[in-house]
């Protein structure tokens, strides 16, 4: 059995097969490739079969002529460095200067430096050439950010590993509590202080659920999942939110054992959040600017629960040719 296993190998090795491990990206144009010449042995014209394949005549040639020259290997993808690299038009004295000055003044950024430079060393020098000094020297070790500095940490993309799925481009509610919108807000009430209010809209009925919180915790955060089944007349089917830390840990976790999809959506983008955010600020100018009761928790939500069913019940929407969210809700309710 050895001696067949030696044989074996040696046989693999004299064969001349290519053991290098290429990236995929490799099998794909030497896939395109095969197919093209097959396509062109079976008569079929050249701009056909490059069409069909969506490969650019001139990227065929290009593929062709580099794997004659290089094989396999010669199908990586190639670097975009350019040939001519912009080099530093500053000497060694200048950024040694830099250097020292930013050791002295650890917490200034490149216009500062820039003007203590001139003042110190009566020479002239951009604030563009001292930013990408120090640049350099971050990348060196030499010198470290002004975050770090300050103690801030950079921040870190989300990692989808759990319940949670990143909301993309189109997702839309087609049925009452599909993509229920959820948000919270910062106001202040007089006598009281902070107030954080949660909100959460159905995009189709406009229909909302508001709560009043001391915190923008993920524990209030999963208080207020359970308030939003009570108050709306239709179970909730799915729901979207920014990507707070009061959406994150407990509300996930609610959601999860709720059987509720919860979608997340890409920073900065309030723009996809636009039913609750309106609501967001109805609530705002509507309610908290004209709060004149007792400034407490208790009376603050006891009023908010006042509020909300007016705004279901009895506020006309603009957005639902003036009817009321419930009116809107048995309209729909109707439909075949």
């Amino acid at each position: 059995m050895q001696q067949i296993n030696i044989l074996q190998k040696k046989l693999y090795h004299i064969s001349n097969i290519d053991e290098t491990d290429y990236s995929p990206i490799v099998w794909k144009r030497k896939e395109k490739l095969d197919k093209i010449d097959l396509l062109l042995h079976e008569g079929c014209l050249e701009n056909s079969a490059l069409e069909a394949l969506d490969v650019p005549r001139s990227t065929y040639y290009r593929w062709k002529r580099i794997y004659k020259k290089g094989g396999l290997a010669g199908l990586e993808v190639e670097s975009k460095r350019p040939n001519s690299v912009r080099k530093p038009i500053w000497t060694q004295k200048t950024e040694s200067k830099v250097y020292h000055l930013r050791k002295k003044f650890p917490l200034w950024g490149k216009q500062k430096i820039a003007v203590i430079y001139k003042r110190y060393y009566e020479e002239n020098i951009s604030e563009s050439t001292v930013g990408r000094i120090l640049t350099k020297l971050i990348r060196q070790g030499k010198i470290m950010p002004v975050r770090f500095l300050y103690g801030k940490k950079d921040t870190k993309k989300r990692v989808f590993n759990g319940h949670a799925k990143r909301w993309k481009l189109g997702m839309k509610g087609r049925q009452p509590g599909e993509f229920v919108q959820v948000d919270h807000m910062t106001t202040n009430i007089p006598g009281f202080g902070q107030v954080k209010h949660f909100s959460a809209v159905c995009p189709i009925t406009k229909f909302a659920a508001y709560q009043a919180y001391k915190t923008a915790t993920s524990k209030n955060g999963a208080d207020f999942l359970e308030h939003m089944k009570t108050e709306f007349p239709f179970p909730i089917r799915s729901v979207q939110v920014d990507g707070g830390a009061e959406f994150m840990a407990d509300f996930e976790k609610s959601c999860a054992q709720s059987n509720i999809p919860l979608f997340v959506l890409p920073p900065r983008s309030p723009e996809y959040n636009g039913n609750v955010e309106r609501s967001n600020g109805t609530a705002k100018y509507e309610f908290y600017t004209q709060y004149d009761s007792q400034p407490s928790l208790h009376m603050i939500r006891k009023k908010l629960q006042k509020f909300a069913h007016f705004y279901n019940f009895y506020r006309p929407h603009q957005g639902i040719d003036l009817l009321t969210p419930s009116q809107f809700f048995e309209v729909i309710e109707k439909r075949p």
